[in-house]
């Protein structure tokens, strides 16, 4: 008679050092990609009817899986969650990088740093995570420093006002997949791999954009796309160049994102509380890169965004501590990956 299974029999976590890498290699990733979108829309590969850009940017994702090795099954309910989760993010990632085309990545980068609270406020309904207030009033310094970039996009035309509330709207939609991915990945009844996972994610939202190529960007592709790859002196190659780019960028962003989620203590919220750093280093790239080369002032590290940049990873900066002393407290100086054992525990409660 075989002997119940232990928690001996569990694969081994990750080493510290392994997290660490993964957790570097997703913020540097994070950095290039409204690089690469401002990018591709120079190169007139950036039509915000044809997302042609989206189709390379999900296939990075769903080609995670074809490297992971994993040989892993999903019941129809767990498949179907995730099919969800990645509908959701569909909808997101268009309006954050239509956006980010309309309002320019420093904007883009100061917005979407409001991951960092959209996942605390959604790991608090849907994963019953409580906050104490030190960790409200982060939240609400954040917000604080939105509201600043908001208020200095008005003087910059109708279409930096619309990029930044798509990026906003986005930014929410976005962090609640984080926080639906760490509870299918967390799940008791049925835990998925990062790997599989982001296979079938990226699958889903592949597939979408696909069909939305064949049924309208096919009809349309001189006029939308080869036309203004002409006019900006764009080549084939050049344009092959830059989507399979952003493929290759998503692909590392992707596979780091989910095991940073799964593995690294605090889970989808830590995960959202490095966007303050992908901000801060999204600035510099963009106005060393952009500024005073294309586009306006949208481009260019002005003092309004540099007092809303500060306000935000200041917002950010007191929720992280405000995180780790609440977990320190409630898992009684436990190690980090002790702390994720007992999280886990207690989110398997919570599906999505």
């Amino acid at each position: 008679m075989c002997p119940p299974p232990t928690a001996a029999s569990k694969p081994p976590l990750p080493s510290v050092r392994t997290t660490a890498l993964f957790v570097t290699l997703y913020i540097l990733s994070g950095v290039t990609q409204p690089l690469l979108m401002e990018v591709a829309a120079i190169h007139g590969l950036a039509d915000k009817r044809c997302q042609l850009y989206m189709l390379f940017y999900y296939a990075g994702t769903a080609g995670v899986s074809l490297f992971s090795g994993s040989d892993e099954s999903l019941s129809w309910t767990t498949t179907a969650k995730t099919a969800l989760v990645a509908a959701i993010d569909v909808v997101a990632q268009t309006m954050n990088y239509s956006g980010t085309t309309l309002a320019g990545p420093t904007i883009f980068a100061v917005v979407y740093s409001s991951v960092t609270v959209w996942c605390a406020l959604f790991a608090r309904l849907v994963l019953g995570r409580r906050m104490s207030i030190q960790q409200w009033t982060a939240i609400l310094v954040v917000f604080v420093g939105l509201g600043v970039t908001g208020l200095a996009t008005v003087d910059l035309g109708p279409d930096v006002v619309k990029g930044t509330l798509l990026v906003g709207v986005g930014s929410a939609m976005h962090a609640m997949t984080y926080v639906l991915s760490e509870s299918l990945m967390n799940n008791g009844k049925e835990s998925v791999s990062s790997a599989k996972l982001c296979g079938v994610y990226g699958a889903v939202a592949f597939t979408a954009y696909f069909a939305w190529q064949v049924f309208f960007t096919s009809r349309h592709f001189v006029q939308l796309i080869l036309e203004p790859m002409k006019e900006s002196g764009t080549t084939i190659a050049m344009a092959l160049a830059i989507l399979l780019s952003i493929l290759v960028m998503n692909m590392l962003h992707s596979a780091t994102f989910f095991h940073t989620v799964k593995y690294c203590p605090g889970g989808s919220t830590s995960a959202g509380v490095m966007k303050g750093l992908q901000a801060a280093l999204v600035f510099g790239a963009t106005s060393i890169a952009f500024c005073n080369r294309i586009g306006g002032s949208e481009m260019c590290f002005t003092e309004d965004k540099l007092v809303s940049l500060l306000i935000v990873v200041a917002g950010v900066i007191m929720f992280a501590r405000a995180t780790d002393n609440q977990t320190r407290k409630s898992q009684g100086m436990t190690s980090g990956y002790e702390a994720i054992n007992s999280e886990v525990e207690y989110e398997r409660q919570f599906t999505v």
